[in-house]
């Protein structure tokens, strides 16, 4: 029987006549001739267990051929094949954990010791392989890289049940403890790696070590992070999806093991979507969507294009109020606008899941996908990019990442999300686009192999010893100034490193006029505040584009001051929406969204980060004039919590929304120390007379992975 027969019987519904045993025995045939094909089989026949009954033993026999272990049931077992599923088993667990083939084979490569760079796909396992690491209890200092916040804290959740052997860190000001695991965004691992004794890292998406257009910087830093923690000599584990070859060299005193494998654990069926000549896609969307029973994410290449897709599902009448998310609804309209476009979907059980939703709300829209309390989930990359759903269905509607084209690589991780081990053997993929052309990426570690196109600022950052000779000439104008010292150079290198010249010049050049204004500590007055927005923006920002809703140094001023004087979220967004005149349901959340960009990225990132830079570069120049320094650290932190209490925006990560905290806040005090206000949180009991019903359940919730 040609496969392409066998798939089309397993895929409808099988006719009683149908000779199920000779089912099974052209899958056993295909196993035989190609592994690899049959094991897509195997999983079709488990997908449709039930109309196999009484030939059940034989489909499990074939799964365990095929090394799928987590499927098998124990107590059906042979002698022969026990011996091999305990074999499968890794140590430390008290939930029964048992690894497939591949799986396994990197497992035990690790508790080797050695080194091993995985690429393997999305359903693979690849982060249960770190939890066996750690449950082996080998390492005492394990360091977790992921790319996003909203990894951080899938991660940190995940691994919550280690609690009680390691303290698991994900900010920068947490102690440390005898044993520790950190997971961080690059960002944050460059404050911590330099005072840690790590044993085991662990870098997930590994392949945005490659230089990308897209995103130059978290490239930089992430090769400058890999940097450091390889010349610790630890060891570790890069993991990511479809990469054809890691095309670099370490240093000589580091080895590694790529493992390219396929083994799937689901079946991702591509459908094409085939618009008709003028057909409107977004009503196509939404007809395709309702007719969608099971789990479903919707990829959006943007914001912009999530909210037009969700106001569309939300005026199409195509789907039915379902009453259960009405206290979050409420809440949510209360809290941010009553015209937000996210409450009104989740009204209607679809959710919105992208950069610009707070942290908090962001997560609280995948547990209610996971748990099926909303059928639909429109997201954009930010979800994309390992964040794991129950999501049986994908529908790809666009085909780029913000105003690029994705590739291959891309389009096969955004497939990936479809189908999920235990929950859907099959995963379904809509498409509206033609897929790209098929090519996996090299990956490249240029902080090693230091090509031409190498920037200054990422090798400024390589020990003397490890430079090559045309890297250091490229460095050479570098070494040999002595405008600013080689550390303030190194450590803001997230800057160009000739703006950071420019901009010493500058103060050295203009330092009696400017001293007064530059040397303030603790809290700046307004022409303080004012100069130094002005010399971020020209030196640091160095742009006449608007950049999330500031075009120049004086508007990064009035913003600051705008966010400032609201003090409330949903004081700001009533600014904005009055500043900007909104008055239509689309210019209204048009503004919502330009608050939340203001909040996140200047506000709670870009400028605390920027001022500690410029005074790192100011005292450097009055260092040389034997003159005070200033300290910008305090008003930094400041901004960085939107000016509240420090541990709210941390608790916002770990899924604790900010106006809760506050509310907790007002009523006992709580330690600007964060491991002190865990554990104070942790004791906290909302009382039904101060906290909503929806308030104690997010705080509940919180209080279960702390």
């Amino acid at each position: 029987m040609k496969r392409e027969k066998l798939r089309y019987i397993l895929k409808k519904e099988i006719p009683t006549e149908t000779d199920r045993f000779q089912i099974i025995k052209e899958v056993a045939n295909l196993i035989a001739s190609e592994q690899a094909v049959g094991q897509e089989f195997v999983l079709r026949l488990l997908a449709r267990i039930n109309d196999f009954q009484g030939l059940e033993s034989m489909i499990y026999s074939l799964v365990r051929q095929i090394g799928l272990f987590p499927y098998l049931k124990e107590e059906n077992l042979s002698l022969k094949d026990t011996i091999a599923y305990e074999l499968h088993r890794p140590t430390g667990f008290k939930e029964n954990i048992v690894f497939h083939h591949a799986q396994a084979e990197v497992y035990y490569t690790l508790l080797r010791g050695e080194n091993v760079v995985l690429s393997a796909p999305t359903s693979f396992g690849k982060s249960l392989i770190i939890d066996s690491i750690i449950a082996s209890q080998k390492h005492s200092n394990i360091i977790i890289i992921v790319p996003t916040i909203a990894l951080i804290d899938e991660t940190r959740k995940r691994l919550s049940k280690f609690k009680d052997s390691y303290k698991i860190i994900t900010h920068p000001s947490q102690s440390l403890s005898h044993r520790n695991i950190f997971i961080l965004t690059q960002e944050r691992a460059i404050e911590i790696v330099p005072n840690v004794d790590v044993d085991f890292f662990v870098i997930d998406e590994f392949y945005k070590l490659s230089p990308q257009n897209t995103d130059e910087e978290r490239c930089h830093v992430l090769n400058q992070v890999f940097y450091m923690l390889v010349k610790k000599n630890a060891q570790f584990y890069l993991l990511g999806p479809n990469i054809e070859q890691v095309t670099t060299s370490l240093l000589d005193n580091i080895k590694f093991k790529f493992i390219k494998t396929d083994y799937k654990t689901v079946v991702s069926e591509r459908h094409k979507v085939n618009l008709k000549k003028g057909e409107d896609p977004i009503k196509r969307l939404i007809e395709l969507s309702s007719s969608l029973e099971d789990p479903t994410l919707i990829f959006c290449q943007s914001p912009a294009s999530a909210n037009k897709v969700a106001k569309a599902f939300f005026n199409s009448n195509k789907f039915e109020k379902t009453g259960g998310n009405m206290d979050l609804v409420n809440w949510l309209r209360s809290n941010y606008h009553p015209q937000w476009i996210l409450p009104d979907c989740l009204e209607y059980g679809v959710g919105i899941h992208h950069g610009k939703i707070p942290r908090a709300i962001a997560q609280k829209c995948i547990k209610l996908f996971n748990e099926g309390k909303i059928r639909y989930l429109i997201c954009t990359s930010t979800l994309i990019e390992g964040v794991n759903t129950k999501a049986k269905n994908v529908i790809v509607y666009d085909n780029k990442i913000a105003k690029n084209k994705f590739d291959y690589f891309t389009f096969n991780n955004i497939c990936g999300r479809s189908g999920r081990m235990f929950s859907h053997f099959i995963g379904h993929i809509y498409l509206f686009h033609e897929p790209p052309a098929a090519e996996l990426p090299l990956v490249d570690f240029p902080i090693f192999t230091q090509t031409d196109n190498v920037s200054e600022k990422l090798l400024i950052n390589i020990d003397i010893e490890d430079l090559k000779e045309s890297s250091k000439q490229k460095l050479k104008k570098y070494f040999e100034q002595n405008i600013l010292s080689q550390e303030t150079l190194k450590k803001n290198s997230y800057i160009d490193l000739d703006k950071q010249l420019n901009l010493a010049n500058f103060i050295q050049n203009e330092l009696k006029r400017i001293y007064k204004f530059m040397s303030w500590e603790q809290y700046p007055t307004n022409n303080q505040l004012k100069l130094s927005c002005m010399l971020i923006w020209n030196y640091f920002v160095s742009s006449n584009k608007r950049i999330y809703g500031v075009s120049s140094g004086k508007q990064l001023h009035f913003r600051l001051n705008q966010f400032r004087e609201a003090r409330s979220i949903k004081n700001f967004i009533s600014t904005i929406i009055k500043a900007e005149k909104a008055q239509t349901p689309d210019s209204i959340n048009s503004a919502i969204e330009l608050a939340f960009d203001i909040q996140r990225h200047w506000i709670n990132y870009q400028f605390p980060r920027y001022l500690m830079s410029l005074g790192d570069i100011a005292n450097d120049i009055f260092r040389k004039n034997n003159l005070p320094l200033c300290d910008y650290s305090y008003f930094a932190n400041l901004v960085e919590c939107y000016f509240m209490s420090p541990y709210v925006i941390p608790m916002d990560e770990y899924g604790l929304p900010i106006q809760i905290s506050n509310k907790i806040g007002a009523i006992t005090d709580i330690s600007s120390n964060i491991d002190t206000a865990l554990e104070q949180l942790r004791n906290f009991i909302p009382s039904q007379q101060n906290f909503s019903n929806i308030e104690r359940e997010f705080i509940e919730e919180f209080k279960t992975y702390i």
